[in-house]
């Protein structure tokens, strides 16, 4: 059974950083529309050199099981996410799901080999993974924090 798209997402990019602000909860059918929103930005921003993401999380940071799925799907996809260096998520401690963010998320970022934290503003995000896409973009090898 088809589902109606449950979650939203704006998207633009600043510099080297993918940014989107998301209200969840998210089912598969949003993530299929956000995936074919998203992949030319994405196989442009792998193309040329490192990059990263923030996302901005409202509402809810849950998924359904099938678009996690899809997430770690897409992360997997080296077209797509090549050189995705870092991605933040931006949530407040009361956003529903907020403390299984990273235990769950972490580990799909990674399939990317990208670095993943929470942070609770977007500048302090957006610092975190710009020095992470300028200390790709110099040879730098870092931790994943």
């Amino acid at each position: 059974m088809v589902m109606a798209p449950h979650g939203n997402r704006a998207i633009w990019t600043d510099g080297r950083i993918l940014m989107s602000r998301n209200t969840g909860p998210f089912n598969l059918e949003a993530l299929i529309l956000s995936t074919e929103r998203t992949r030319e930005e994405r196989i442009r921003l792998t193309e040329s050199g490192p990059w990263g993401s923030v996302a901005i999380i409202d509402g809810s940071v849950m998924f359904t099981a099938e678009a996690l799925d899809m997430i770690r799907q897409n992360m997997r996809d080296p077209e797509r996410n090549g050189n995705l260096v870092a991605s933040a998520f931006v949530v407040s401690p009361e956003t529903e799901g907020y403390h299984l963010c990273e235990a769950i998320l972490g580990p799909v970022y990674a399939l990317a080999g990208a670095a993943f934290r929470i942070f609770e503003d977007v500048d302090t995000a957006r610092m975190w993974v710009a020095a992470k896409i300028d200390a790709a973009a110099n040879g730098e090898v870092g931790d994943c924090a």
